[in-house]
C-alpha cells in the first residue's frame, strides 16, 4: 500500500492527498513534520535527506517533492485521465505546477505564514502588505491565462488544473 509521510496541514502534502483522493487511491498517511517531528529522525532522513514533507513509499520506491509525487501517481494510476495522453496538456500542467513552486509560493509565503501560522501580535504588517501586492501581481498571470483557457492544463482538466 502507498504510504504518505506528512501532516495534513502542509500545502505540499495536501497536493498529494488531493491527487490520491481524485483517483480513489488507497494510502496510509504517517504524521510527519511540524509539531509531529519525525523528519529529523534517521529513519525519515534515509527516505528524504531534505527532511521535508511529503515523502511517499510505493512498493519499495521512495519519492519526495510534491509535484514529482503528483506526476508519478497520476501517470501510474490515472494514465489518459488525470495524467493526460496529450503531451501539450501535460506540458501546460507541468508549467503551472512548477510556476506554483517557483513563482507563486515565494510571493505568497510571507502572507500565508503571517496569516495562518503567526500569532496576530507577532505579524509584520509591512512585510505582509508587500507580499499581498506581490501575490496579486503574480496571480495576474493566472487570470490572464484563464481568460482564454478553461483550465491551467489547457482545454482539458488534468493534473495541474487543481494542483499547485
Amino acid at each position: 500500500m502507498l504510504v504518505i509521510w506528512g501532516r495534513k496541514n502542509s500545502v505540499n502534502v495536501q497536493k498529494v492527498l488531493w491527487c490520491c483522493e481524485e483517483m480513489n487511491l488507497a494510502y496510509r498517511r504517517i504524521d510527519a513534520g511540524g509539531a509531529f517531528g519525525v523528519v529529523d529522525t534517521a529513519e525519515y532522513r534515509n527516505l528524504n535527506p531534505n527532511g521535508l514533507v511529503p515523502t511517499i513509499e510505493d512498493d519499495g520506491f521512495v519519492l519526495w517533492e510534491s509535484n514529482a509525487i503528483v506526476r508519478y501517481l497520476a501517470a501510474k494510476h490515472s494514465a489518459g485521465d488525470l495524467w493526460s495522453d496529450d503531451l501539450r496538456t501535460r506540458a501546460n500542467g507541468d508549467r503551472w505546477m512548477d510556476w506554483s513552486t517557483s513563482t507563486f509560493w515565494p510571493a505568497i509565503r510571507t502572507l500565508f505564514l503571517g496569516l495562518v501560522r503567526t500569532a496576530p501580535e507577532n505579524r509584520d504588517p509591512k512585510a505582509m502588505e508587500e507580499a499581498r501586492v506581490k501575490t496579486a501581481g503574480v496571480l495576474a498571470a493566472v487570470d490572464g491565462y484563464l481568460s482564454s483557457h478553461e483550465f491551467l492544463s489547457g482545454e482539458r482538466w488534468a493534473a495541474a488544473s487543481g494542483a499547485g
